[in-house]
């Protein structure tokens, strides 16, 4: 029993405390001499074999002169305390980490302080159990304690220190190039709406530009109930963006004077906020955060617009809106409640989508056409027209589950526009004010085994105060927004179809979606459906159709009259080539068929607009990762002047490098 213990105690040991220290020179070689095969006397099937091979390599153990090991013989305190003074000369402590050396300390760091501590633990035991048979060996016992004491308390230390801040971090290069690929047509949109390239220029690439973004998270914790929640930003990438919402981290005022340009660089406070738990009496104990913090409900009341299909970013693809003002959290019973007030145009436009879009100044008929007036990917300007920005909002939303995978959410949100004018017909704005309410829930549904079915659907009511401009947006045209859907899951299959319906003067600060250039459709209604499935564990594929008819005839305020179609379908394939390398490929179709019987100045056809697109992605680790992508672009008007514009043809390359840390 006493050669057992050793032998455990002895592989603990070394596996626990090598993990932070180098063997000495004079271990190695003790190792080396002495152990350079295996002991004769223990089989290479015993369950101990590799725990003997370990203490033997390391030193600890050198077996007996005639090569043996011998493990069923009981092993003396002496000799056992031999093993733990030649491990004690393994350790070099001056290799142990120092709160200095924070700023290079990993996440995995923590886990391998534990284990540092746990091997000093197991070591002061040994060394107070077997003191006199070390003095006898000339151990200096009471250095030895003092030493271990002393690594234990920097441990501590550096420990603590690890877990009072953590600072992580994203770095993001992209490089953008556009291609017009004929000179008698207009330059194309591209997916987020840009009219790219310029016109009767075929070089092989134009306005080609490279933007970089920094994101710094800081989190630090500032009592034991309290933290600080910093990210910090800068670069040049969130002020080139613009087609469905703005960043703009330069603005000076909220009457929209800017002091900065889409080249800006500089540091600026992306959300700033403390996140404390607080006591609420009778109530369950509640979340405070005050500051500058994130916020987003759902997708028909309040939710940030990707502006940027094209790249992924922690700024612009979570969905997440920073605000300054004050957000509450508690639970009542079963239900989660949220509350917030906040002013909300300091670092991002939070745009009132869709409703009446009367953007004449270049062609109010295509969805998108009318982005020309943003900087950065932009590039061609264009004449301004107001965002319809949210300036100050406050909004509630309680969400109840139960253990049956049950969950129903009630929302309501109320909001104050930018500088609204309703007396300049270009440059006023289109609400004063929104109110916005609804209900959303989620069930998955009792089925056969190794089947899932899911239902889950969202409705919501948009009520304005419209200017004179337009008049009452609570008109006959409807301000509501619902879509139902069921899903089906077998294995790799999952299906999922549904019904959604926008009415045409629904209005609201969320993200509902895209159909081709067009950011949140409204006067639409119709099935969608999509299905993804994954051929093998490596290729995947995917499919989405929307089948719109368009809802009410609203005149030039919607691109769609009552009898006209859209019709979406998007295919991709994604193929893992190896586990560091993907290839992805993707075909969308948007078909409009216009009817012309709105009085519009258009002629009836079909336009069409497709794009193709081509991704290759390698992962160098998984904080390292770069994508390239081309995409195609092909619009055909038919000569409906649906785009003034006309055909346009053209293509857009990017190229996104990540690193994070």
């Amino acid at each position: 029993m006493k050669k057992i213990f050793a032998i455990c105690a002895g592989f603990v040991l070394a596996g626990g405390a090598m993990l932070a220290t180098v063997p000495s020179a004079s271990a190695q070689d003790q190792a080396a001499g002495g152990a350079s095969s295996a002991f004769k006397d223990v089989p290479v099937d015993h369950w101990a074999y590799a725990a003997v091979g370990t203490l033997q390599q390391a030193g600890i153990v050198i077996g007996y002169p005639d090569g043996t090991y011998g493990g069923r013989r009981a092993m003396t305190r002496y000799e056992f305390a031999v093993a733990i003074a030649r491990l004690l000369n393994l350790i070099n402590t001056a290799g142990y980490a120092k709160s200095s050396d924070l700023d290079a300390l990993k996440q995995d760091m923590l886990n391998r302080l534990q284990q540092n501590s746990d091997a000093l633990d197991a070591l002061k035991a040994l060394v107070n159990e077997f003191q006199p048979e070390l003095q006898a060996l000339g151990q200096d016992v009471a250095a030895i304690k003092a030493r271990l004491d002393d690594d234990e308390k920097r441990l501590a230390a550096v420990e603590a220190e690890q877990r009072r801040v953590k600072i992580t971090g994203e770095v993001n290069f992209i490089g953008r190039g556009n291609i017009s690929t004929n000179s008698n047509d207009a330059p194309p949109l591209d997916e987020n709406g840009y009219r790219i390239g310029t016109a009767g220029n075929k070089s092989l690439w134009s306005n080609v530009n490279v933007y970089q973004d920094i994101l710094l998270d800081i989190t630090g914790r500032v009592s034991d109930n309290a933290q600080a929640v910093i990210k910090l930003d800068a670069g040049n990438v969130l002020t080139s963006l613009g087609s469905a919402t703005d960043f703009d981290l330069t603005r000076a005022d909220d009457n929209g004077i800017r002091s900065g340009t889409s080249g800006y660089s500089g540091v600026d406070v992306y959300e700033a906020y403390l996140d404390s738990s607080v006591s609420l009496g009778p109530l369950t104990s509640g979340e405070v955060q005050l500051g500058r913090f994130p916020e987003q409900f759902t997708d028909f009341t309040l939710k940030g617009i990707n502006p940027d299909v094209y790249t992924t970013l922690p700024e612009t693809s979570t969905g997440d809106i920073p605000m300054d003002g004050a957000k509450v959290m508690f639970g009542v019973g079963p239900a989660h409640v949220q509350i917030y007030g906040a002013k909300n145009n300091e670092i991002q436009d939070v745009v009132i989508s869709a409703g009446p879009d009367p953007t004449g100044r270049n062609g109010f008929y295509r969805p998108g056409s009318a982005t020309l007036a943003f900087p950065g990917l932009a590039e061609s300007g264009g004449t301004t027209f107001p965002n319809n920005d949210i300036n100050q909002s406050a909004g509630a939303r309680v969400t109840w589950g139960t253990p049956d995978n049950i969950n129903v959410g009630v929302t309501g949100l109320i909001a104050q526009t930018t500088n609204p004018d309703s007396t300049d017909p270009v440059k006023g704005g289109l609400y004063n004010n929104i109110a916005v309410y609804g209900a959303d829930g989620s069930a998955v549904l009792p089925f056969v085994a190794n089947h899932a079915l899911t239902i889950d659907g969202e409705v919501a009511v948009a009520s304005t105060g419209y200017n004179s401009r337009f008049g009452n947006v609570n008109s006959s045209n409807g301000n509501e927004a619902w879509d139902a859907n069921l899903g089906y899951a077998l294995g790799p299959l999952h299906l999922k179809a549904g019904y959604k319906e926008i009415y045409a003067a629904f209005a609201a600060p969320g993200y509902w979606g895209r159909i081709g250039t067009w950011t949140d459709p409204t006067n639409v209604k119709g099935p969608v459906v999509s299905a993804d499935y994954a051929i093998t564990p490596s290729l995947t594929a995917s499919a989405d159709g929307s089948f719109y008819k368009g809802g009410y005839d609203v005149g030039y305020e919607n691109p769609l009259g009552k009898n006209d179609d859209l019709n979406a379908f998007d295919v991709g394939l994604k193929y893992g080539l190896t586990a560091a390398y993907n290839v992805d490929l993707g075909y969308s179709w948007d078909q409009y068929n216009l009817k012309n019987d709105q009085g519009l100045l258009l002629n009836a056809g079909k336009p069409t607009e497709q794009f193709i697109t081509l991704g290759v992605g390698h992962t160098f680790s998984p904080n390292a990762s770069i994508k390239l992508m081309y995409q195609i672009i092909d619009y055909s008007d038919k000569n409906t002047g649906f785009d003034p514009a006309g055909d346009s043809h053209g293509g857009v390359a990017i190229t996104q490098v990540s690193l994070k840390f």
